[in-house]
């Protein structure tokens, strides 16, 4: 049983001649083929027609690329459609499909991730659709097709007039109860198979930084969802796209690439459109275009995750994505946008050894591409999972709606037997996030550069576990011992140095000189601590009446002008900065008092714990 189905007519106007004269009857005018590309270089066939004229077993071709970048042709039929799956007025169209090693093979592939793009055409070349959905994974060679008509409307305004709503006839060539439990939970779209420069340390270093760093956009929930596999940083093709051929886009590019790859479906001057389905359905967006070059199809034999594309090189990067819809991701070739993100690498001895250059082109995943820059650059260098020493600086250059312009610069020092390059990440992540999250100023990021110096392959750290002092003629325990009043003091720490791990002996540190007050009576101390532990004592005053107070953060409203906000991510304090607080009782007349004095120092690495050494002041 067929709808009934709206079809525009021209009417031919009639011109008048003398009442005497014959009238011929007005030719019908006839309707001009649907185009993909508005030059007419690309026709296409509209979902109506085909769900209208097409017949179970009606022919098609394809292209897509199983093997280099070249894309091969596949064939198949049609098999019917699945009314309103991909939305209102929107039909899946499925395909039995053959060929391009989706029925051939031990195991067979099925429809397999990086389809996701591949061109459907009718016998006469007309663009039917996009591969874009398989029926489960255990590798039938059905595929749902998206089509032509939806994908070409991606990144058009969809708040303007109405348009007249797509009719079509009834299921044709799949039965009510099949449409039924296709249409459930099981018709999953073939997924973008996320990658990332690097292999597979690379891998599982991108997954843990995402799960780190913050970040609530559709891009960061998507990466985070599907997980990164393995690929090679991006390097030089020379073939153009090609419908059919393969894309990749990226959230950031370079040494740091990140991203999905696919199959471009269509190509309209320097339009492009793809996937046939989401990358992260963001909508406006900004993602890399590259071309991209296939090893394998690997089938799954196993059923669980499905078959995939195997890409083993990446160009560099010949346009961006614009929109990111529902129906197809769509972007301009020539278009190049993005802020560089670049790593330094020194040795101990200060050289530079290495460089790591890329851009990030998704705002969005600035904290994630940014923080795993110097994270991934630490482990190739180191060359092990997460275990060294790290001296790490960074700039952040910003700049707000307003036109304001400036750099956060940031350091800290790592020490870490498992967890370093995370711990990398996780900093200048944080910052970054914490710029352009704010509703303090509208803040984009600019530029990012880390200069990290590796000091040590092995976790190198210190624990305060003594301290001494200048006796005159040699260094000797400061506890227990004894300071006369009025006098100066020479004092130093003591350290615990350790390997991965294991005491390895002690180390002295640099000296710093307290002169103890006039009027100091009893015990005195000396506490030695990394600066960022410092303790928030109360207010203290001396023996002359002055006040000294421990410096306090903000309130718990957190800052309230962006000028804080910079002033409290510029407050990090490195882990390898310290305090030496004495402090000592005085007493003048009935009055009495406790006064403290402070100096900070930087030790030799990463510190941790803090010793305090008691003396007796001398009259």
């Amino acid at each position: 049983m067929h709808r009934p189905t709206l079809r525009w007519l021209s009417a031919a106007a009639i011109s008048g001649v003398a009442a005497t004269a014959l009238v011929a009857p007005a030719s019908p005018a006839v309707a001009a083929p649907a185009a993909f590309c508005s030059d007419g270089s690309q026709p296409m066939i509209t979902q109506a027609e085909v769900v209208d004229t097409f017949d179970e077993n009606t022919p098609v071709t394809g292209l897509t690329v199983v093997k280099g970048t070249q894309p091969v042709q596949f064939t198949g039929r049609y098999t019917g459609h699945l009314e309103n799956a991909l939305g209102q007025g929107v039909d899946m169209l499925l395909f039995e499909l053959s060929g391009a090693g989706i029925d051939t093979g031990s195991p067979r592939a099925g429809i397999w991730s990086g389809m996701s793009g591949s061109p459907v055409y009718a016998e006469d070349g007309r663009l039917i659709g996009a591969v874009a959905y398989g029926l489960n994974a255990d590798n039938i060679p059905i595929a749902g097709v998206t089509p032509a008509d939806y994908m070409k409307r991606a990144g058009v305004d969809r708040l303007g007039p109405a348009e007249v709503s797509i009719t079509r006839r009834a299921l044709s060539g799949v039965s009510a109860a099949t449409e039924a439990d296709l249409a459930g939970g099981t018709l999953p779209l073939l997924k973008t198979r996320k990658v990332v420069a690097g292999g597979a340390k690379a891998n599982r270093l991108a997954n843990r930084t995402l799960a780190r760093v913050p970040g609530a956009s559709a891009a960061a929930r998507s990466a985070r969802a599907g997980g990164f596999a393995a690929v090679a940083t991006p390097t030089v093709i020379d073939d153009p796209l090609v419908p059919g051929g393969n894309i990749a886009v990226g959230y950031s590019t370079g040494d740091l690439f990140s991203g999905g790859v696919g199959t471009v479906t269509a190509i309209c001057g320097s339009t492009v459109w793809a996937f046939g389905h989401p990358m992260d359905f963001a909508g406006e967006t900004s993602l890399s275009i590259h071309n991209a070059s296939a090893a394998l199809i690997v089938p799954d034999a196993t059923g669980q995750v499905g078959s995939y594309k195997q890409v083993s090189r990446i160009g560099q990067q010949i346009g961006t994505i614009t929109h990111d819809g529902y129906a197809a991701i769509r972007g301009e070739l020539g278009l190049i946008k993005g802020f560089g993100v670049t790593t330094h690498v020194y040795n101990a001895a200060t050289q530079r050894i290495r460089t790591y250059s890329g851009s990030v082109v998704n705002p969005d995943m600035a904290p994630f591409a940014a923080g795993y820059a110097p994270a991934y650059a630490a482990i190739d260098t180191l060359d092990n999972f997460g275990i060294g020493t790290v001296r790490h600086v960074w700039r952040i250059g910003y700049r707000t709606r307003d036109g304001r312009t400036g750099i956060l610069t940031n350091e800290q020092v790592y020490a870490d037997r498992g967890e370093l390059a995370d711990q990398l990440a996780g900093d200048i992540g944080g910052d970054i996030a914490s710029l352009t999250g704010t509703d303090l100023a509208d803040a984009t990021i600019t530029s990012v550069t880390s200069h990290l110096t590796l000091r040590s392959a092995k976790a190198v750290d210190y624990r305060f576990s003594g301290a001494q002092k200048w006796s005159g003629k040699a260094w000797v325990k400061l506890g227990g011992s004894s300071v006369k009043a009025g006098r100066g003091v020479l004092v130093r720490p003591v350290y615990r140095e350790y390997v991965n791990g294991k005491p390895q002996g002690t180390r002295t540190g640099p000296s710093k000189k307290f002169t103890i007050g006039r009027n100091a009576v009893g015990r005195g101390k000396v506490t030695f601590a990394p600066k960022g532990e410092e303790s928030k004592s109360e207010c203290v005053e001396d023996e002359d009446g002055e006040i000294f107070c421990p410096e306090f953060g903000g309130d718990d409203e957190g800052p309230r002008t962006f000028a804080a906000l910079l002033e409290q991510l510029d407050a990090l304090i490195p882990s390898d900065r310290a305090l030496v607080t004495a402090g000592w009782n005085w007493k003048v007349g009935k009055a009495k008092g406790a006064s403290q004095r402070r100096a900070g120092f930087v030790a030799p690495g990463k510190l941790s714990g803090s010793y305090t050494a008691t003396f007796r002041v001398r009259r």
